[in-house]
């Protein structure tokens, strides 16, 4: 599912600009990448919050409508400030159907009450990273990468290996060569 939100396009840029864009209730950002120069645009502060708290908001393709003119983005960075935690920038990438492009996605664990090791060894899953760092055509990108633990024992380490890769999509770490899949998560002995 993607997601969709409008933007509108922006002439004025710089401190100050930016500063009363956000008096405004608008949030600036950035759209690059590709063939096109980049383009400066304005969010609705409220429709961002919205946006921002779905989630696969920032790790999966969103499309952008700028004045009628829609393109998939990728999140690619996201400032807040410090305090309140608002948006203050964000910088979106343009994703082209043709080219490959490398983000993270969520790594989901599944069955892990299921398993012989948390349901019958008193083990508990412990999860050691939230995010896997895939490449793949943009109509490739999942959701989420799914690591089944259903036969999980008391003491088994999961590696970024374990997780399910649909087709067309490659964990980066793992193209760097064996040693680099690392664990992402275990199933320890319970502490009650």
């Amino acid at each position: 599912m993607t997601l969709s939100i409008n933007a509108v396009a922006r002439n004025l840029e710089g401190k100050g600009a930016s500063r009363r864009l956000r008096k405004e209730g608008q949030v600036p950002a950035v759209i690059y990448g590709g063939d096109v120069a980049p383009q400066s645009v304005s969010f609705k502060d409220n429709e961002l919050l919205k946006a921002v708290s779905t989630p696969g908001f920032l790790t999966g393709l969103v499309e952008v409508s700028v004045e009628g003119k829609t393109e998939q983005v990728l999140v690619k960075a996201l400032q807040r400030h410090p305090a309140s935690g608002d948006v203050m920038h964000m910088d979106l990438q343009r994703a082209q159907a043709d080219k490959v492009i490398t983000t993270r996605v969520p790594l989901n664990f599944i069955n892990a009450a299921k398993s012989e090791g948390v349901s019958k060894q008193g083990g508990r899953l412990t999860i050691e990273a939230k995010l896997a760092e895939v490449r793949c055509l943009p109509a490739n990108l999942p959701e989420a990468l799914t690591i089944d633990a259903i036969d999980g024992q008391l003491g088994q380490i999961f590696h970024l290996s374990d997780a399910q890769l649909p087709e067309g999509v490659e964990l980066v770490a793992l193209l760097k060569g064996e040693d680099h899949d690392q664990p992402i998560g275990r199933i320890d002995k319970s502490k009650r």
